[in-house]
């Protein structure tokens, strides 16, 4: 048969109970929070690891680079003392060269006086045209011979500048007109130069005259020669067709 709880007795059981779960759902709260401590710790926890971790990354990146900078620094230094040891040997040669230079300068001098001096002579000796012209182009040679501001670059290139007008007579006809001294009289007459083969004139009154170079004296040409003389200073003024121009030649010789 069943025992019945007197009312008392009920009440007296259900304080029991709730006083015993009263520590327990604290005991439970407190392991929770611990629980909820602990796993924001360790979030914290792995969150510094990983913020170390990408720090230790960014130093092994940093670090390699700067190993890569080194190495290049390395090898930009070594090309660079190759440079500096071909410049080291390319200045030993340029004072070597510069050492050399008085003495090529003191042979080129002489050189260059005597193309002067050669030059002067072969005009000295040549048929006497132009020479107004002629003279003062050697005047300029002797001025820039003179010059100490002129390098012996520049009076050769002159030097070979005149040389090269004095060849061009040569290879050209031309005509000018001259004064000269004609019976005590000083007459305007037609110069025409057949390159260096003859120098004649023609004057006023169709008398025309060649250079002997034998006795340095003009002389009187035939009346035969007058119209060839003329059709050539035509020709030469471009007033006439070129054609075939026959000269007045005289036999000489070379010595």
């Amino acid at each position: 048969m069943k025992k019945l709880l007197s009312p008392a007795r009920g009440v007296l059981a259900a304080a029991l109970i709730v006083g015993m779960a009263v520590p327990a759902q604290a005991q439970l709260r407190d392991a929770l929070n611990t629980g909820e401590q602990a796993t924001r710790r360790a979030e914290q926890v792995q969150e510094q690891i990983n913020q170390l971790d990408d720090e230790r990354t960014d130093m092994v990146r940093e670090y390699r680079t700067l190993l890569q900078r080194r190495d290049a620094a390395d090898l930009y230094a070594k090309q660079q003392e190759l440079v500096v040891a071909s410049q080291r040997e390319e200045i030993a040669s340029l004072t070597e060269q510069l050492g050399s230079i008085d003495d090529i300068t003191a042979q080129t001098v002489p050189m260059l006086l005597s193309m002067v001096d050669d030059l002067k002579a072969f005009v000295a000796a040549d048929l006497p045209f132009k020479k107004e012209e002629r003279q003062l182009r050697l005047e300029a040679l002797d001025g820039v011979m003179e010059k100490a501001d002129v390098t012996p670059a520049e009076q050769y290139r002159l030097i070979m500048e005149a040389y090269q007008a004095e060849m061009e007579y040569g290879r050209t006809i031309s005509t000018w007109q001259e004064e000269i001294d004609l019976g005590g009289n000083p007459t305007t007459v037609d110069m025409f130069l057949y390159g260096r083969v003859a120098l004649v004139y023609l004057a006023p009154n169709g008398k025309a005259a060649r250079f002997n170079r034998a006795t340095g004296e003009w002389e009187a040409l035939s009346g035969k020669y007058t119209n060839d003389i003329r059709k050539a200073i035509r020709v030469a003024q471009a007033k006439a067709q070129q054609d075939v121009l026959f000269a007045p030649v005289q036999k000489f010789t070379v010595q």
